[in-house]
């Protein structure tokens, strides 16, 4: 029994699309897989971020800037703006120091892989079944005018 497929934009958008819908599964699958890998067993996988993560921070002229602060060059005006400069340095500091850099790295990724996985399985499941109950229908016809 020969089946005689008409290849349509619509048939070639189906596969397309059911294709599309499988690879962003696959992709996402790919990226849960090797967040969970690297979080249980490969931790190592990680340490050279921690270790830039852990770099000492090396602002351009802070130190002059501090020394600023107590010079009669300055307007209070100016004083002031300094302080404030650098309280909101400090507190970006601490707030950088306190951040897991690679925690949020993992949450982003795991953000994104079931962001892939759950995109992926209504584009594929949708153009799946279409494409199932398409090809269940033609049997029956084609089997019908054969016989």
């Amino acid at each position: 029994m020969e089946r005689n497929r008409n290849w349509t934009v619509r048939t070639v958008y189906l596969y397309v699309a059911t294709l599309v819908g499988l690879g962003l599964l696959i992709g996402g699958g790919v990226q849960a897989f090797e967040l969970g890998l690297k979080a249980t067993i490969l931790r190592q996988a990680d340490a050279e971020e921690y270790l830039w993560a852990r770099q000492p921070p090396m602002p351009y002229m802070l130190d002059a800037a501090r020394g600023l602060s107590d010079t009669d060059a300055l307007t209070e005006d100016e004083k002031a703006m300094v302080r404030r400069w650098l309280q909101d340095y400090e507190r970006w500091d601490s707030d950088r120091s306190a951040l897991d850099v690679v925690a949020a790295r993992r949450e982003r990724q795991a953000a994104t892989a079931l962001a892939l996985v759950f995109v992926g399985i209504p584009v594929y499941a949708y153009h799946w079944l279409t494409i199932r109950k398409e090809l269940g229908r033609e049997v029956p016809s084609q089997n019908h005018t054969d016989g």
